[in-house]
């Protein structure tokens, strides 16, 4: 279950600079115009859900 949760975090990471990137820059921006652009925000918004997640089952595998 640790490694489960690491890999979580991981991924939730990976997924906040994706939505980072899809947003912020102009390069991401000019990739994902108009409807396209919320695959970035909802990426980036999920991941921000996981991470605490990832923390809580990191928690009580440990314990």
């Amino acid at each position: 279950m640790k490694l489960f949760a690491i890999v979580l975090l991981l991924l939730s990471l990976a997924g906040m600079l994706f939505g980072w990137w899809g947003l912020e820059t102009v390069s991401g921006r000019h990739q994902f115009d108009e409807m396209a652009g919320i695959i970035p925000l909802v990426a980036g918004t999920a991941s921000i859900i996981l991470l605490p997640v990832a923390g809580v089952l990191y928690y009580f595998a440990s314990r």
